[in-house]
């Protein structure tokens, strides 16, 4: 009964070793998170392909701005600018 209490207290220290590792806290702090109305328009990064057909996607399927602004990650506005993009396109 000890040898094994012994062997599993072993595995559990080689356990946490290794996520302790895995998790390391570093020293330096978090840089803070840009508040959203603070965001200027030189902040903004391009929407990326993949997304932008996401959004049509959903946009086509029926669901609202705010539906699919939820589901793609992005603000109402730029799934707004998205499908306007397209439309403006023609397709």
């Amino acid at each position: 009964m000890t040898l094994t209490y012994m062997q599993d207290i072993y595995q559990l220290k080689k356990k946490v070793k290794i996520l302790e590792e895995e998790f390391v806290i570093q020293d330096d702090p978090v840089p803070p998170v840009k508040d959203k109305s603070t965001v200027t328009s030189n902040d903004i990064e391009p929407i990326h392909d993949i997304l932008k057909s996401q959004v049509l996607s959903l946009y086509s399927q029926g669901l609202t701005l705010d539906q699919i602004a939820r589901q793609s990650s992005l603000t109402k506005e730029q799934t707004l600018s998205v499908i306007e993009q397209q439309r403006l396109r023609g397709e």
